[in-house]
């Protein structure tokens, strides 16, 4: 091939491989056609998905996500505005009266125990709001706190609820108490109260797991255990019952008391108008206590009374609890008020100059061990305790078999009260002091027939 052939052969190829890159163009520019196309389907498609996505999702999302719940109403009666929550628990039910009322009334049906009741005033005053269900007393606040009054939560375990059954309407009540504990009659007070469900179920301290055992009437309850405790015996009265009786075979010298007392018509403070009830408890053997009222089963433990029996172990006893004033003497009934008593076997003892002494005590959560005891004939008419240094300590004081009309007082580093009538035992606890000081347990009327006096100190066990 010569030169010429040669620029021709080059020049023909050169013109073949124009005419194929022009040829591929339109095909390369159809390909990015249909990519543009696809990825706009595809994107479109990705956004309708989304959109769907979204359209099905987000519902489901909403509906399942943990919103904040929504703020209970306040509730407004007669120009009177109650709030709809208190300490963040919602409203359950609100009642208001109407201006210069200082007695308002209305019915409620309970649904559940878990909650309390808290007393509005409008305006300030010195006077004070009680609250009553079925007659039975539930709370009080002060006038004087009417922008945030106190309130307390309602033990479950309350009497009311054997007064004010669940699904059942009863009476609410509202009265206006001056400071001296007569009724007023105020005609510019106006009264409210709110209802307020309340899970906490109360600030008391239980006496324990309720068990099968458990000894339950008319909605009350006696534990079958309470700590070391065993129940021995228990009787509830109906409504308006004056009196009732047991019976029970003591396993050892002491036993522990442990009372309920539903009585409606009194009012704590009212001493000038109404008497201070009591529950007394009278053993066929001769012993007798006034026992402090419990209003429910969260208050047991408490409020027992721990006693030595004259009755040997192994031989049955009767007991009877009926209620009474402060000065043991019987009082009318009303038709309304229910008694009930309990007798435990105290548990391990310790016998120290005749007298029985629990091993153990337990006071707030703390156990503490029995160290040593002071007991002096009842004609002495005083015993006395030196308090140890550097180390809290529970005492406990009581006497035995002194007669039924011996009245005591107990004298402590913090306190000084009226101590148990005619036998029993209570306790109390001290800080630790840096220096040695005394306790008192005496007799401050009656003359003693016989019997002991006694005070037993108990350190923490560490």
């Amino acid at each position: 091939m010569n030169l010429q052939d040669l620029r021709d052969e080059l020049h023909v190829r050169a013109a073949d491989s124009d005419r194929e890159q022009s040829d591929l163009l339109p095909g390369v520019h159809r390909k990015i056609r249909r990519t543009k196309r696809r990825r706009i389907v595809a994107t479109a498609g990705a956004a309708a998905a989304a959109v769907a996505l979204a359209v099905t999702i987000v519902p489901g999302v909403l509906a399942n996500s943990r919103s904040d719940p929504a703020r209970t109403p306040s509730y407004t009666q007669n120009g009177f505005t109650l709030p709809g929550e208190k300490d963040g628990q919602p409203l359950v039910k609100g009642w208001t009266g109407k201006t210069g009322e200082s007695h308002v009334e209305f019915s409620w049906t309970p649904t559940t125990k878990d909650v309390k009741f808290v007393a509005y005033c409008q305006r300030n005053a010195e006077a004070t709001v009680w609250i009553r269900v079925n007659g039975f007393d539930v709370n009080h606040n002060d006038c004087t706190d009417n922008g945030h009054p106190a309130s307390d939560s309602l033990p479950a375990g309350t009497a009311l609820w054997a007064d004010a059954p669940i699904g059942k309407p009863a009476k609410v009540t509202l009265d206006l108490v001056g400071v001296d504990g007569r009724p007023l009659t105020d005609v510019k007070q106006q009264l409210g109260v709110g209802i307020y469900r309340d899970p906490s179920g109360g600030t008391g301290t239980p006496p324990g797991p309720a068990r099968p055992d458990d000894y339950v009437s008319n909605g009350l309850r006696f534990r079958q255990q309470v700590g070391r405790q065993t129940r021995l015996g228990a009787v509830i009265g109906d409504r308006g019952q004056r009196q009732v009786a047991t019976s029970f075979v003591p396993r050892s010298r002491s036993v522990v008391v442990q009372v309920i007392g539903t009585q409606d018509d009194y009012v704590m403070g009212w001493q000038a108008l109404r008497p201070e009830y009591r529950v007394q408890v009278r053993f066929s053997d001769g012993t007798v206590v006034n026992c402090y009222t419990g209003y429910g089963d969260d208050l047991q433990q408490n409020l027992s009374e721990r006693l030595q029996l004259i009755a040997p172990p192994g031989s049955p006893v009767a007991v009877t609890a009926r209620l009474v004033d402060k000065d043991g003497r019987e009082v009318p009934m009303s038709p309304r008020a229910r008694v009930g008593v309990a007798v435990y076997d105290a548990g391990p003892q310790i016998t120290r100059y005749g007298v029985d002494f629990n091993r153990e005590m337990e006071s707030d959560g703390a156990r503490y061990r029995f160290v040593r005891a002071v007991v002096a004939p009842g004609k002495d008419g005083k015993v006395q305790l030196t308090t140890p240094v550097g180390t809290p300590f529970l005492w406990t004081f009581g006497s035995v078999g002194v007669g039924p009309t011996v009245w005591t007082r107990w004298d402590g580093l913090t306190a000084h009260q009226d101590g148990p009538r005619a036998g029993g035992m209570r306790w109390t606890t001290e800080v630790a002091q840096t220096g040695p000081k005394t306790v008192d347990f005496y007799v401050n009327a009656g003359k003693p027939t016989g019997g002991k006096l006694y005070i037993g100190l108990y350190e923490p066990i560490r």
